[in-house]
């Protein structure tokens, strides 16, 4: 029996849930064309220094990792963010920017068999290379349409890794201690932390800034509170820079869906402003993830600021409802099957057409959803 079971986080889909996987997937390729992005693929096999590049530091357990005929490391991609960086710093370097890009591939990393979590999944977004952070907010109503598509109560969670990064920077703290509170405040340990910051002999109001920034969440009042908070003028200015992007998302219509949290903070060497992740109701994890990485592509050779998403979409399988279809069956003898074939034919213009063949002599046409 263990010969014919699945690798663990892997499964299969079947009958109705690739329907709904493809309905989903489509509707989103559409809004992304409509934006005017354009669609790369890559190969789901990257050399693993490619990652170590991208990273520095990486998280070796959630990578598939192999060996090719020469012996160098090869692993399947965890992302699509890091192959089209690697792609547009080579195949696009002599061309000038913005790039806007889009994809639909299946994405890959060990998950433990208790997390939940799968270890395929299809990512479905973009990425939009060569703009500042000016083109936020349009990256951000791009990121609320898209989860408009998925058909359920959604919420769109917004964090800013700087500042973050600018107390650390005032407080001058060695990166490794930087990590390390950025670590446990995403984890939101809370008992960790208040043990972690203490070791560190700050001030008081630093020791109360690391300890309240996991709770800072919600809307306007999440960013009055970390106005309050701050005691640098870098500080103020992201909570300024995330307050007018409330606002132009309020002017878009969008208040209801929007949240804040500051303690919001991974992947430090990566992320370098916003970040951001969707929930939809029914789901336990988030199905969108983003944010602005302006460091990347630098590291592949063209330093180019850059922002985007993806969605899993596996992820959303549960919520999303298919569409209704017409569908025709039509009984037929044996002796007309090149009649009923022609029939049918003319038929699936519009139609999905099933043949049955039966006793009877005549044939029967039935509808049905």
């Amino acid at each position: 029996m263990n010969q014919i079971q699945l690798p663990l986080g892997m499964r299969d889909l079947i009958l109705e849930e690739c329907e709904r996987k493809r309905m989903l997937q489509h509707k989103l390729e559409h809004v992304f064309e409509t934006f005017g992005y354009k669609e790369i693929m890559t190969p789901c096999i990257e050399f693993y220094q490619v990652y170590q590049t991208a990273f520095g530091k990486v998280e070796d357990e959630q990578i598939f990792k192999f060996f090719d005929q020469e012996g160098k490391i090869l692993s399947l991609r965890t992302d699509m963010t890091v192959p089209i960086a690697r792609v547009c710093a080579t195949k696009f370097n002599t061309k000038e920017g913005p790039f806007r890009f889009r994809y639909s591939s299946n994405v890959y990393k060990v998950r433990q068999s208790f997390g939940g979590k799968r270890s395929e999944v299809m990512d479905c977004g973009v990425e939009c290379i060569g703009l500042d952070s000016s083109s936020d907010i349009e990256v951000l109503n791009l990121a609320i349409l898209v989860m408009e598509e998925i058909g359920a109560k959604y919420t769109l969670e917004i964090g800013n890794t700087n500042f973050f990064k600018s107390a650390c920077k005032e407080l001058n703290l060695d990166k490794e201690s930087a990590e390390k509170l950025a670590d446990l405040i995403d984890r939101k340990s809370m008992v960790e932390l208040k043990e972690y910051v203490q070791s560190l002999e700050l001030s008081d109001q630093a020791c109360e800034f690391f300890t309240r920034l996991p709770w800072i969440t919600g809307g306007q009042e999440a960013l009055d509170q970390a106005r309050e908070l701050s005691f640098s003028e870098t500080q103020k200015e992201e909570v300024e820079k995330l307050q007018k992007l409330y606002n132009d998302l309020q002017l878009l219509g969008y208040k209801d869906v929007i949240t804040f949290d500051f303690g919001k903070v991974p992947h430090l060497d990566y992320y370098t402003g916003i970040i951001f992740s969707g929930y939809v109701e029914g789901v336990g994890v988030s199905v969108l993830s983003g944010g602005r990485y302006d460091r990347l592509l630098s590291k592949f050779g063209r330093d180019l600021p850059a922002i985007g998403f993806s969605v899993k979409i596996d992820y959303c399988l549960d919520v999303v409802k298919t569409e209704e279809k017409k569908t025709v069956k039509i009984f037929y003898p044996e002796t007309k099957l090149v009649e009923v074939l022609k029939q049918a034919n003319e038929l699936r213009k519009d139609n999905i057409v099933e043949l049955v063949q039966w006793d009877k002599e005549e044939v029967e046409v039935v509808s049905c959803l």
